[in-house]
């Protein structure tokens, strides 16, 4: 079952990535095909989360990256300058704007992050979470101000 829910996952996945790219300013510039194994992903911790991009540029502009969060995480209301597309790859994740309910995400599940929405973030369950997101403009954790 484990197995299905991967493969279910990295489908939905491929289907994201195949849909949004038109979408996105740029997509990834490599000359030929790319393939990164998991285990070599370059992870920047930010504090307990970790980004790892494995295409474009997070700090400058549109990327595609995988977002580690810690089981039991939960981040503080915040927000982002541009809009995001995630996919939950492992673990179980909420992501609800204030003021609206909880949903429990898990792998396969998708959602959209409006860019300047306050939102909060939490790893649930007993798990690290692993999200990957498709970002047109650069990663960056406004703090709300509300």
């Amino acid at each position: 079952m484990l197995m299905y829910k991967k493969v279910a996952s990295l489908a939905v996945l491929a289907a994201l990535c195949a849909t949004a790219q038109p979408l996105l300013a740029q997509g990834p510039t490599s000359s030929q095909s790319l393939s990164i194994p998991a285990n070599q992903v370059n992870y920047k911790d930010l504090g307990g989360p970790q980004l790892g991009t494995v295409w474009g540029d997070s700090a400058k502009g549109p990327h595609g990256s995988f977002l580690r969060l810690p089981k039991g995480f939960v981040s503080p209301t915040h927000l982002h300058t541009g809009d995001y597309y995630g996919v939950i790859v492992e673990g179980s994740v909420s992501n609800a704007e204030a003021g609206q309910p909880e949903a429990a995400l898990g792998p396969g599940s998708y959602y959209f992050q409006k860019g300047k929405s306050d939102h909060v973030t939490k790893c649930l369950g007993n798990t690290d979470c692993l999200i990957y997101i498709s970002q047109s403009s650069a990663f960056d954790f406004i703090a709300s101000k509300k």
